[in-house]
């Protein structure tokens, strides 16, 4: 009985033995390795072209080929600006986001500059090629609102610098404290791109000194706060009037016209509306004036990613990546933690791939799958496996490939088991 017993038990364990992770070899393949000579801080990629921050290298354009099956092949070095102001001390690229739809890469000069610089018209670049300073804060990070015919530039900046005249911060910001603003660019002036823009310097949310990280997909702005977790804004799908409780003013009525609605909205007395609403005004594409959801994490949060309702968060000091489903009232309903023991630097995820940036420890894989909870809960997570590379910056998903943003350069990957 006790040998019967014995049996049964050696096999049940067998049956829910986690699968073991593919080999580094059986994971990836190398595809090249570009030596970047700046060290490789992100990457953002089309079907054709490839950009690389290089910290104080500058950023560096690659022409982009690829096989029948979509894989890259060869990167070959286009164009590099190594000195993009040759005024500045601290000049770096650190952050690449592009737009899809207008083929406009965004370069963020962490405290100094956004840069723009046209992929599929490099011989006529704008003669403005870098977005204004907007309410006297100094760039953190940006994330784009990629829409068909307008681009929404968010940026996070830190009121650092912003004193007027009477060495009072710019909009009684309290000092070193962070806020959201964004820009809508419309893009009809192929020599100046902000000439057209409305709103072209938009206030949305002030936070305190902690956020460093911003991120938006689906209508939600994710913002890394610290040791004290996430804060979420959500999108405005129209122009609103809200009061100071921040609550909807429903008299409100949108014409379309920034100018004339701000002034509809935040007057307290106008003729139109008489005696006027006294509200706060925010165009369609900005944000409710409140956070959405906000949620603490274990350690310190480095990076943030937003794909659906689900928030990932990389983490510091060893504490992995957790992601955060989100119900439609911005209540956590689900977390799941993974990747514990390592530090994330970086995070991105693509058809169910997810690819973690841990530094010293390279990059883990992992595989996601939907819930079989209709949306209740998140999907069972399995660890695909770990490339060691040089200190692993930044990771990008793009279809079968990965690319890691290093400090030796750039490494692209072809993913065997996708």
């Amino acid at each position: 009985m006790r040998f019967i017993l014995y049996l049964l038990s050696i096999f049940l364990l067998s049956c829910i033995k986690p699968t073991d992770p593919l080999t580094e070899e059986d994971t990836a393949t190398l595809i090249v390795h570009l030596e970047t000579y700046g060290e490789a801080l992100d990457v953002d990629i089309t079907d054709g072209k490839m950009v690389v921050a290089a910290n104080y290298n500058g950023f560096i354009v690659y022409d982009v080929t690829r096989d029948s099956q979509g894989n890259i092949t060869v990167l070959d070095s286009i164009y590099n600006d190594s000195d993009m102001a040759s005024d500045m001390g601290d000049n770096r690229a650190q952050s690449i986001v592009i737009s899809d739809n207008f083929n406009i890469a965004f370069i963020t000069d962490i405290y100094d500059r956004i840069w723009l610089y046209k992929l599929g018209d490099e011989e006529n670049q704008y003669i403005d090629n870098y977005l204004s300073d907007c309410y006297g804060g100094v760039w953190l990070s940006t994330a784009i609102d990629d829409q068909l015919n307008h681009i929404n530039v968010f940026s996070l900046v830190k009121h650092i610098s912003s004193e007027d005249d009477n060495g009072e911060t710019i909009g009684d910001f309290d000092q070193y404290s962070t806020s959201v603003v964004w820009k809508k660019l419309n893009l009809t002036d192929s020599q100046f791109p902000e000439s057209d823009a409305s709103p072209s310097c938009e206030f949305s949310y002030n936070f305190g000194i902690l956020p460093e990280d911003i991120y938006f997909s689906d209508g939600l702005l994710a913002v890394s706060n610290g040791e004290l977790g996430v804060k979420v804004l959500k999108q405005l799908d129209q122009s609103s009037c809200f009061d100071d409780q921040n609550q909807l003013i429903e008299e409100f009525q949108s014409t379309g016209d920034i100018d004339f609605d701000r002034i509809a909205c935040e007057n307290s007395i106008f003729d139109y509306y008489n005696p006027g609403l006294g509200g706060n005004y925010e165009p369609e594409g900005g944000f409710y004036p409140y956070v959405f959801s906000s949620f603490d994490l274990p350690g310190s949060v480095n990076t943030v990613l937003v794909r659906n309702s689900t928030i990932f968060s990389g983490l510091s000091t060893s504490n992995g990546c957790y992601m955060s489903l989100l119900d439609n009232n911005g209540i956590v309903v689900d977390n799941l933690s993974i990747a514990n023991g390592y530090t994330i630097n970086g995070i991105d995820e693509s058809d169910g791939v997810i690819a973690l940036s841990a530094g010293h420890d390279g990059v883990l894989l992992y595989r996601s799958y939907e819930s079989s909870n209709e949306g209740d809960n998140l999907g069972p997570v399995q660890f695909i496996g770990q490339l060691s590379t040089a200190y692993s910056n930044n990771v990008k998903l793009n279809g079968n490939n990965l690319i890691v943003s290093t400090e030796d350069g750039i490494y692209v990957y072809l993913i065997n088991e996708k």
